[in-house]
């Protein structure tokens, strides 16, 4: 993909662009001002307090501005060459983030949130992503290849073993230097939510498990994962990134930026061609010997039923020889 010189500031990456869907969300502030509405009068049936009113509106003004922002004309960049980063949105000043690397911009997991100027990645061909592939194993792209990449709302679709290969797979296409943005759940704000007196009705507790759980309406629609802190700061450190920046977002997410400081590609054996070979060198790489007949079974029968590769790796490791 060819890469015009260019030099620009990097959007804030605290803003949610949604180019296709402007239409929907204008015919869609009013409808949903009024669920809102209606919801917390079903919720409530006692007259509201007066002092409650002011409350109530802040948060009501709360979601139309939020709603109205995602209408905001955003700017759509080419991939940069040399970038000058802007503080995010709304929060207190931060430290300045590094400067990523030349190179393209990566929009891994995109959905329907296609970026002109970004390569826009996705598992499935009806979001008309510019490469249709596994987020985990991009083999259309190469080592070292990008400045920046987004994974908004995406590690927690991959199931939990497959974590560290999907952020090591990322690490693997990014430069040195190279800055990942994920936007992950925060398990624990969420089961602070969910204990909140405001949210003890079926309605509210339902938004925050589909938080929790994923939406769970098509393919690839679920979530596998969830984190905590000291996890996600485990797992970016553990694939070779260091954190630049941790905030939050919406009350429930972690909004994490982290810089590439060494080079950690996912393990060369799930890379192997066939379930038998891997199987096969699993075991000597693993356990130093040659898979039995009954255990060669066991694990190929595994495989064929989806569970992932990772997973088999973690078995054999756990397996006392």
């Amino acid at each position: 993909m060819a890469t015009r010189r260019s030099t620009l500031r990097v959007p804030s990456p605290f803003v949610l662009i949604w180019p296709d869907k402007h239409s929907f969300y204008a015919e869609s502030i009013a409808a949903w001002t009024q669920r809102w509405t209606d919801g917390a009068m079903t919720a409530n049936p006692q007259p509201m307090r007066q002092t409650d009113l002011p409350q109530q509106q802040d948060r009501l003004m709360g979601i139309v501005s939020r709603l109205q922002h995602i209408l905001s004309p955003a700017p759509s960049p080419e991939p940069p060459l040399s970038v000058e980063p802007e503080p995010a949105l709304g929060l207190a000043p931060e430290p300045e983030l590094p400067a990523p690397p030349q190179g393209p911009w990566l929009n891994l997991g995109c959905g329907m949130d296609l970026r002109e100027g970004w390569i826009n990645i996705d598992l499935h061909e009806f979001h008309h992503p510019d490469i249709v592939a596994d987020i985990t194993n991009i083999v259309a792209l190469a080592d070292n290849y990008a400045g920046y990449a987004l994974a908004q709302d995406i590690l927690e679709h991959v199931p939990r073993d497959c974590c560290s290969t999907a952020l090591r797979e990322w690490n693997r296409v990014l430069k040195h230097d190279g800055l990942l943005e994920v936007r992950v759940p925060d398990v624990i704000a969420l089961t602070r939510l969910l204990q909140e007196p405001e949210r003890q009705t079926p309605e509210a507790q339902d938004v925050l498990l589909r938080c929790l759980f994923g939406t769970q309406r098509y393919n690839g629609d679920f979530h596998y994962n969830g984190f905590t802190e000291v996890s996600l700061i485990h797992a970016l450190n553990d694939a070779g990134f260091e954190i630049a920046r941790i905030d939050h977002h919406d009350e429930w997410l972690f909004q994490a930026i982290a810089r590439k400081v060494a080079h950690r590609p996912p393990e060369a054996l799930l890379r192997v061609d066939s379930d038998t070979a891997f199987v096969d060198q699993a075991y000597r790489d693993i356990l130093h010997r040659e898979a039995d007949p009954g255990g060669r079974a066991h694990y190929l029968d595994k495989l064929a039923s989806g569970i992932p590769r990772e997973a088999v790796l973690a078995s054999l490791r756990a397996a006392k020889e």
